[in-house]
């Protein structure tokens, strides 16, 4: 019988899961024999075990055992802590002697100089032994933590082979198989630090949960999943009928809410920090980046060198690859829809790195000022990249007068709209804004819809949408007008829906398409 002891030395991370190799090596003798092989876990997948070793051993049976069988290391080390108890009770006993012996009432034949000398030499010999007990027990932590280990081995799953060697002497093995306790996800940032790009980090937050630390081994964070079914879909048959038309639409009034799935705070000067000459520059400290290889179906990050993966749920951080990507800033506002401005940087949707909803930290000039959920949208050319308020820039918006009217000749109803913007400029410095308001969008030919004054802003036909930059001096007030008229048959009703648009989770602000969220399983209907 001989035994294979191994440690983790390689570990490829998928999304849920990892490929562990564990290496050892075992000493055998010629001739047939039984290798125990240990090291699975309790959280391994047994099925997957596979043992590699060196040339000369053949194997004729492999099969998976319990280690039932009492640790004798474990007994070695709990009879080396009963030792060091009786040690501690010994020298407790001692203290307790010299501190009893200190009375010497009764004691005639006892001279002054021998209680001088006795009750000064009593300190020291006192803190001797106090510190020996606390060593004593510092080394009885130490063995009881090593026991725990050592108790936890007991009841793993042993790879037994029965080999043949063809000669005495040590082997090199490997045992690999497919661990459960353990995946990674990705964590972004978004960093603003120069006016024409902006820079997005992405960062693997490894997690590991064992029983056991991964020192010192080579790691590898792979995007696939092992644990899901990748099948590719059917197109089931689409069928058109002719139904009635009995959707109850409902009429939009009021703002609409303010961008869900955002928190951040800012100070006034958030989106506009002075520059401070530092005494000595400082470098903010990153791990090296990942080496990247795209392959068929996922992306490998080899990360730099070896690491320490250790148990729990705290999760080990490794940078694994940075994008510096051009980008346009303006600081935006939206009045219909927020009566706030806001700092944002435009992206060509090709060059983000992110196809999915995330969320992101966001760093301007090194401060972390929030987090946000990034949700591009591949059908459009630009994504804008919300960096934060604004709070110089103060906007108010209202409805002035509504004018209704009909036209006899045409038997239609004409309705004139008129809105006024103000932006005031808080600040001591000219800044540009730009302004992003609407036209309402017909989607029946009996409806017109004609813009009376734009008030100079671009007007994009297909969305409605209005875009105008604004020039506010410092410590002044602009003010933007749009009117426009919308006409239809007198004896119809116009019902005003918007565009759907993705909702978010109320309680962790994850995207949300039906009722329950899929990250936090919050009933978004309440």
């Amino acid at each position: 019988m001989a035994d294979l002891l191994t440690q983790v030395k390689t570990v490829n991370v998928f999304r849920n899961g990892a490929e562990v190799v564990r290496t050892g090596k075992t000493e055998l003798k010629e001739g047939t024999q039984t290798l125990y092989v240990h090291g699975l876990t309790n959280s391994a997948s047994a099925d997957t075990a596979r043992l590699y070793i060196e040339e000369g051993v053949s194997c004729a049976n492999l099969r998976f055992e319990e280690a039932d069988q009492e640790n004798v290391h474990s007994r070695e080390l709990q009879e080396k802590i009963a030792l060091l108890q009786k040690q501690i009770e010994v020298k407790e006993m001692q203290l307790t002697l010299w501190q009893n012996n200190g009375d010497f009432t009764g004691h005639d034949n006892v001279s002054a100089s021998e209680i001088q000398d006795y009750i000064e030499k009593l300190p020291e010999r006192m803190e001797k032994l106090h510190k020996e007990i606390i060593a004593l027990e510092k080394e009885i932590r130490d063995l009881q933590k090593e026991v725990e280990e050592e108790l936890q081995k007991e009841g793993l799953p042993v790879l037994v082979a029965d080999v043949t060697a063809d000669r005495d002497g040590t082997f090199a093995c490997e045992l690999h198989y497919h661990e459960t306790a353990a995946g990674w996800n990705p964590v972004y940032e978004i960093r603003s630090e120069k006016e024409e790009e902006i820079e997005i980090r992405m960062r693997g937050e490894i997690r590991e949960d064992t029983n056991e630390d991964w020192n010192d081994v080579k790691v590898s964070l792979f995007t696939g999943d092992p644990s899901t079914n990748d099948v590719l879909p059917e197109l089931l048959p689409l069928y058109l009928n002719i139904q009635e038309n009995n959707v109850n639409l409902f009429k939009a009034s009021g703002r609409a809410a303010a961008p869900m799935g955002m928190k951040m705070s800012m100070d006034l000067e958030d989106t506009m920090v002075a520059e401070e000459v530092a005494e000595a520059p400082m470098m903010r400290m990153e791990t090296q980046e990942a080496e990247v290889q795209n392959d068929e179906t996922m992306t490998e990050y080899a990360l730099a060198g070896n690491r320490d993966i250790l148990k729990g749920n705290k999760g080990t951080m490794a940078d694994l690859q940075k994008y510096v990507i051009p980008a346009e800033y303006n600081i935006v506002t939206v009045p219909k829809a927020d009566p706030h401005a806001y700092l944002v940087a435009s992206i060509k949707t090709a060059d983000l790195p992110i196809l999915n909803a995330v969320e992101a930290g966001i760093y301007l000039k090194g401060r972390y000022t929030g987090s946000i959920y990034l949700d591009p949208d591949m059908t459009k050319e630009k994504v804008d990249i919300t960096l934060g308020k604004e709070e110089r820039i103060h906007v108010s918006y209202k409805e002035l007068a509504k004018k209704n009217s009909t036209t006899l000749l045409k038997a239609q109803k004409v309705v004139e709209h008129q809105y006024e913007t103000k932006i005031t400029n808080l600040s001591d410095d000219d800044i540009t804004i730009l302004l992003k308001d609407q036209l309402p969008v017909s989607q029946n030919k009996d409806i017109t819809v004609e813009a009376l004054d734009l008030g100079g802003a671009k007007l994009e036909k297909d969305y409605g949408t209005l875009e105008k930059k604004v020039d506010v001096k410092a410590k002044e007030t602009e003010t933007y007008h749009l009117s426009y008229k919308v006409m239809w048959p007198k004896d119809k009703r116009i019902q005003q829906t918007r565009a759907h648009k993705r909702a978010y989770c109320p309680v962790c602000g994850a995207p949300v398409t039906g009722r329950f969220c899929p990250e936090c399983g919050s009933d978004t209907s309440v």
